[in-house]
């Protein structure tokens, strides 16, 4: 039987939550009956790329589209000419990447799928906002089906038209509290066994707005003095928040991880889980958290579907970091030892590839 050629787009050099559902689906998609390619840029190693390469998977290198427009678009043109794809699986937070879409119309047969990642684009920068709006007048007549991460997500990207909700399924075995994981990082980062660990693992990007994070980490920090701040990830403000931390004086309670292969194991590490994002579709960070037993503090900004057992607070950003800070001091953030238990089924990586697996076999 000829497999399926499938291309997923959306995958970038930086871990987030397209990265995530990405690298748990083609770990655990079929083989036999697809042959999976994942668009990369510039030439960049991207997290788990030798893992996925070792089992049959291929990246295809396209040039960056800041780094040579023209290159870019003849780049895509190629990929999609010389290659047979049965599915384009575009991976997607708005429309500001509208010519992957119009070029794989033109130059390829094969199905479109936009598979919707976020609920909005507020707070992101301007010239994001400017192509989404020209990516949505120029892609208005391209037909292709619709997914997206959560409701909240889906009435964002396709406004009125009907799509269908893929929850962002996860393996949640590798997430379940491990008291050897906790022990091995703490002690890497020479973290005290009776220190509090308040952290996140996200994209140091406005998105996530870690600028507040770090406020109310310096705030909660009054309350708690045996604490630290976690933060796994890399980004643009990388550079702003290490300053920050300075000005603040508590850069020797802020630990900054940059890229890790074994968030698996580090949300064993922390106590209390905060990802105050400006928005967020279906939060896959916060699902792991909770698997993990944590208890997980986040913004109204946040889709509500990402509450899969209970164990998240959402508070609004018209707060202050104090605000938040004495909400989480006060709280009862001990580990739910029972919460992979409380998982539901639709949520698990095994019932998302199931799904998954039907849509591509459809025609």
């Amino acid at each position: 039987m000829k497999r399926k050629k499938i291309l997923y787009t959306g995958y970038s050099s930086n871990i987030g939550g397209i990265e995530r559902f990405l690298i748990n689906v083609c770990k655990n998609l079929d083989r036999d009956k697809f042959e999976i390619n994942i668009l990369s840029f510039d030439g960049k190693r991207l997290y788990f790329q030798k893992e996925l390469e070792q089992v049959g998977i291929t990246f295809l290198n396209v040039t960056g589209r800041t780094k040579n427009y023209g290159q870019y678009l003849k780049d895509l043109k190629k990929i999609y000419c010389e290659n047979d794809f049965d599915v384009i699986h575009f991976n997607i937070m708005n429309f500001s990447c509208f010519e992957r879409i119009i070029l794989a119309k033109k130059y390829s047969q094969a199905r479109l799928i936009l598979h919707s990642h976020s609920a909005s684009i507020q707070k992101v920068y301007r010239k994001t906002r400017f192509l989404d709006k020209v990516g949505r007048f120029f892609t208005r007549n391209i037909e292709y089906e619709k997914l997206a991460c959560g409701q909240e997500a889906g009435e964002w990207l396709f406004d009125k038209k009907e799509f269908l909700v893929l929850n962002n399924g996860i393996d949640v075995q590798a997430f379940q509290f491990n008291q050897n994981n906790r022990s091995e990082i703490r002690d890497e980062f020479n973290i005290k066994d009776n220190e509090t660990i308040m952290g996140v693992i996200a994209k140091l990007e406005e998105q996530k707005n870690p600028r507040f994070l770090m406020e109310i980490f310096f705030e909660y920090q009054k309350l708690n003095s045996n604490s630290k701040l976690l933060l796994v990830g890399e980004g643009s403000l990388r550079k702003e928040l290490e300053e920050k931390a300075r000005i603040l004086e508590i850069q020797d309670k802020v630990l900054f991880l940059g890229r890790r292969d074994d968030t698996e194991k580090i949300y064993s590490v922390m106590d209390i889980f905060v990802m105050p994002s400006w928005f967020e579709g279906f939060s896959i960070a916060i699902v792991e958290a909770q698997v993990n037993g944590l208890k997980c503090y986040t913004s109204t900004n946040v889709a509500r579907e990402s509450n899969v057992i209970g164990n998240v607070e959402f508070l609004s950003l018209e707060e202050t970091p104090k605000y938040w800070a004495q909400k989480i001091f006060e709280a009862d953030n001990e580990r739910d030892e029972k919460a992979m238990e409380k998982i539901p089924d639709k949520f698990k990586i095994e019932e998302t590839v199931k799904i998954l697996s039907e849509i591509y076999e459809e025609k």
